[in-house]
């Protein structure tokens, strides 16, 4: 007697199709969208990519408003140092006699220099004007470069301070302000650097020395020196 087999192939064939439904159903609700979760941790890496993006651009912002402020103030420096250069080394060596009274148009101290020179150039008409570079202090800003001039008085015959005149200041918020001078004041005395030239002296300085600090150490100390083109003297006698 033969006993026929169970078969179950239509179960199993059942059992897979089920299988393969339901994972076709998960990927179909998948594909709709995402989890909460999903979102969330896209949302915080967007918040960390763009937190990260704005504090870079702030730095460079900085950096770049560092650099140019910094370049600006070597710009302005470097255009005053010229600007004394040209006064300094056009200075006119007057020398005024009057009886036996002998004086030099030039003046020098640590912490001012007096003396002629050509006009400035916002005045065409020309002319000689006397200068006076000053080192003025004030609480607020510190020690400050300041520039006074005004047209020279043809009968005078002696340094006047230009109280009248116009007024700059070529440099502020520094530390010290300091003025030397290199050259021989009498006949046969060997030349030397100065902290003062008299009036009084024999001969103009070879060379006029220019020493400023800055308030901040970064600076450093800066040294300029400046030498006289016309080295013979112009004898002019005041008129009556």
């Amino acid at each position: 007697m033969t006993i026929p087999r169970r078969s179950i192939p239509t179960q199993q064939a059942s059992g897979e199709t089920g299988v393969a439904h339901g994972k076709a159903a998960a990927v179909v609700r998948r594909s709709s969208g995402f989890t909460l979760l999903e979102v969330m941790v896209a949302l915080l890496l967007l918040a960390i990519i763009m937190t990260t993006s704005v504090s870079m651009l702030f730095v460079n912002l900085k950096g770049w408003e560092s650099l140019t402020s910094h370049g600006d103030a070597i710009l302005h420096e470097h255009l005053i140092q010229k600007r004394v250069a040209s006064m300094v080394q056009h200075i006119v060596p007057l020398v005024w006699r009057d009886q036996n009274q002998r004086l030099l148009a030039i003046k020098g101290e640590p912490s001012q220099l007096q003396f002629i020179s050509k006009s400035p150039q916002q005045y065409s008409a020309g002319g000689l004007f006397e200068y006076l570079l000053v080192e003025e202090r004030t609480p607020q800003q510190g020690s400050s470069l300041v520039l006074y001039f005004a047209p020279m008085d043809p009968k005078t015959s002696a340094l006047t301070l230009p109280e009248n005149g116009a007024r700059r200041v070529l440099m502020s918020g520094l530390q010290a302000v300091e003025f030397s001078y290199f050259g021989n004041k009498r006949d046969q005395e060997r030349a030397d650097w100065h902290n003062s030239w008299e009036v009084n002296s024999a001969h103009y300085p070879a060379l006029i020395g220019l020493r400023i600090l800055p308030d901040d150490d970064e600076g450093g100390i800066r040294e300029s020196f400046f030498r006289i083109h016309q080295d013979y003297p112009v004898v002019v006698r005041p008129r009556r």
